[in-house]
């Protein structure tokens, strides 16, 4: 659900690494946070709702060391979130300047 002032921008399918298992389902991405909602038949279904502000990085990374198909999030208080998806460079090229953003607000 997107708040008052919140614009939609993307959403993608991706899994979300949580212990052993690789939740199915899709990450949104608005003008305000990263939304990532579970499909119903994981074991996991919490969803993970994730600012900007909150983000100190985005980047590549590789799954099981060899599919070029991931992404990690890193946070503020040094969680980190490991994401599988296709055609990953538009998604983080736009976290990265949301990243940006925010920081230079509160600069």
């Amino acid at each position: 659900m997107l708040q008052q002032s919140e614009t939609f921008i993307l959403k993608k399918a991706a899994n979300l690494f949580r212990g052993l298992e690789a939740v199915g389902g899709w990450v949104t991405l608005t003008n305000q946070r990263l939304i990532f909602d579970p499909h119903r038949l994981n074991i996991q279904t919490e969803p993970l709702v994730l600012t900007y502000a909150e983000m100190i990085g985005i980047e590549k990374r590789y799954t099981l060391n060899l599919v070029p198909n991931g992404i990690k999030i890193t946070t503020e208080s040094g969680d980190e979130y490991k994401f599988v998806m296709w055609k990953r460079s538009a998604f983080i090229d736009y976290v990265n300047e949301r990243i940006r953003e925010s920081q230079q607000q509160y600069q």
